[in-house]
């Protein structure tokens, strides 16, 4: 029986195939081809963890190492040549990939203990095409679909009004979005803003970490390399690993002294029901605790 792998390494995100029956050897010789690396390291599962291929290991099968539906992560490894002197050892000892030319700094952490970063980076955690428009209308399209759990009351507004608004990408979303996306994804959402976690949907097995800038969410990803494609970062993590919070805590701390948090005391505010224009947050909430209404989007002012 074939089983599916997918496959995550510099050259980007792919998937293969190969019997169960086979060997952790035939595994190996199948990544080379597809990913055309000579010598790498293998890490799986959430969090990750290594994969042994040495030559000890190699005998093993697929059945046994329970790899069916796994994604393997792919990093490659340098090796140095043995003086012209010297006959080759037999299996030369890599030593770690050197990133071309992108250097930690402030917006990332160093996490030795698993051998990568802390990142924060735009791009959707969950891994869609036109992530912001896809997400906008799966989470218009649920709020429409129970209309008993997110009625007007609840939202402020008329559903479909609310709805044609979420579509709109000028428009901000918040915790009722995040708590529908919990839902649709099977995912606990982990909001961290200002140091606080907030989070949407526990009890589910796997989680997504984002970071709420004052204006939009940033994803939190790990990374074996800072040099890798984003394809290959790491945006899932188990419930029970609380280390990866801690971590991106921390770092949330660090890019709060680099001021990464927007100002939104100064900024204008248009409310999307009305078309009240105010002055930052504080504005906004003496609105809404006036009107009643929670929709508000940024007014951009231009010369």
């Amino acid at each position: 029986m074939l089983i599916q792998i997918s496959l995550r390494s510099p050259n980007g995100q792919s998937r293969i195939q190969i019997e169960d029956g086979a060997t952790l050897r035939e595994l190996v010789e199948l990544i080379k081809t597809k990913t055309e690396l000579s010598s790498f390291t293998l890490k799986y599962g959430y969090p990750l963890k290594p994969l042994d291929i040495s030559s000890s290991s190699q005998d093993k099968s697929i059945l046994d190492l329970k790899l069916r539906g796994e994604t393997i992560v792919v990093a490659p490894t340098d090796t140095a040549p043995p003086p012209p002197s010297q006959p080759a050892p037999a299996e030369p000892t890599p030593k770690p990939f050197t990133p071309k030319g992108i250097e930690p700094d402030g917006t990332s952490l160093e996490w030795p203990e698993r051998g990568g970063y802390i990142v924060t980076a735009f791009g959707g955690a969950i891994g869609l095409e036109n992530p912001s428009r896809t997400l906008r209308n799966q989470v218009a399209d649920y709020i429409l679909n129970h209309p008993n759990e997110y009625s007007k009351a609840i939202l402020g507004d008329e559903p479909q009004r609310y709805t044609t608004r979420m579509r709109q990408m000028d428009t901000w979303g918040g915790a009722i979005e995040l708590s529908i996306l919990s839902d649709i994804y099977n995912l606990e959402i982990s909001s961290i803003d200002s140091l606080r976690v907030d989070r949407f949907g526990e009890g589910k097995s796997n989680r997504v970490i984002i970071l709420y800038s004052g204006i939009h969410y940033d994803r939190i990803a790990f990374c074996m390399d800072l040099s890798y494609p984003v394809e290959v970062d790491v945006t899932r993590w188990a419930t029970d690993d609380n280390e990866v919070l801690d971590k991106a805590r921390q770092l949330a701390k660090r890019l709060q002294s680099l001021h990464y948090y927007t100002d939104t005391t100064d900024f204008v505010i248009k409310c999307e029901v009305c078309n009240w224009i105010g002055q930052g947050t504080r504005g906004a909430a003496k609105h809404e605790r006036e009107t009643g209404h929670s929709q508000f989007g940024e007014l951009q002012i231009t010369d």
